[in-house]
């Protein structure tokens, strides 16, 4: 998928509404409602990062992906020594350049994230929510973590943001901004290729549109090069344990009197359920061939 075709799914549908409206999904927002629930957001996501990186985050350099109107690089910007943000709308990034004003330490850059012009090693820390739930390719959302992953610094942490109930694997075909299903399999298949370690996955269990923010760290050249070589013997599957809960979400808008959207998601207390720890039926079919094999042939 092309740069401007990524663009136009997911802006096509955001078309005649502002920014601010379009990124909530709220057309009732205020800019000052969209605010501060941006600094509440950026809150957790910092209590996050703090739980793992090693420098303080004064000292950090931060990369924001899909960085929108920098409702989070913004904040960021008061935690962080230097924040780098990239949006593949280019529109976006004008209102941004105002928006984060009268932040000084924050760049914007017009890519799409399947390719950061940014060099290995660059980050400590790189961030992406709101966005991966939008793209319909998998290849693509999993093309976004090893990006992520590459231009992070030894020891650096990333957090990336995904909705955990999509039902169908191909996105798309409920709307333009409805992403393909992201299942465990997939995270799995990015740390068994790169080698790098999970850490923490949190879930806030009231939100009614499940999300998860999977916390990866990425370890030096020497411990990747032994992990990639033990996961080809006993590759590594993601434990349902790792999952902590967090109010990620829940808690930072309902003081907040234009957030009509998001009350009445809360209000109806219908969670969705979560789809990530789901096995593809090839696994499944695979599964029940092996154990046929080691009932009737001995197989091991």
């Amino acid at each position: 998928m092309k740069k401007k075709e990524l663009d136009n799914k997911y802006w096509r549908e955001l078309k005649g509404e502002s920014a601010m409206a379009g990124i909530t999904l709220d057309p009732t927002i205020s800019a000052s409602d969209f605010v501060v629930y941006g600094n509440r957001l950026a809150e957790k996501q910092i209590e996050m990062f703090e739980n793992f990186v090693e420098l303080p985050l004064k000292d950090s350099s931060v990369l924001d992906v899909g960085c929108g109107i920098g409702r989070v690089s913004k904040p960021f910007a008061g935690k962080f020594k230097n924040v780098v943000g990239i949006d593949v709308n280019a529109d976006i990034l004008k209102e941004a350049e105002e928006y984060i004003k009268p932040a000084e330490n924050i760049k914007f850059i017009n890519n799409d994230g399947k390719m950061i012009p940014s060099d290995d090693n660059s980050f400590d820390c790189v961030y992406s929510g709101g966005v991966i739930q939008h793209i319909p390719d998998i290849n693509i959302i999993t093309n976004y973590f090893e990006e992520g992953l590459r231009v992070l610094k030894v020891n650096g942490v990333l957090n990336y943001s995904v909705q955990v109930w999509m039902i169908i694997r191909k996105g798309g075909i409920h709307g333009d901004r409805v992403g393909a299903q992201i299942r465990a399999t997939d995270i799995e298949k990015v740390l068994n290729k790169t080698g790098h370690e999970l850490v923490q996955i949190y879930f806030d269990e009231h939100d009614p549109e499940p999300h998860f923010n999977i916390i990866i760290k990425k370890v030096d050249k020497a411990t990747a090069i032994e992990n990639i070589t033990n996961r080809r013997q006993n590759p590594f599957k993601i434990d349902e344990g790792i999952v902590k809960n967090m109010n990620v979400r829940t808690g930072s808008f309902e003081d907040l009197e234009s957030f009509t959207h998001f009350k009445t998601l809360w209000k109806k207390k219908r969670t969705k359920k979560v789809t990530f720890f789901k096995q593809p039926i090839s696994h499944l079919l695979k599964q029940v061939i092996l154990a046929i094999m080691r009932r009737y042939f001995g197989f091991s």
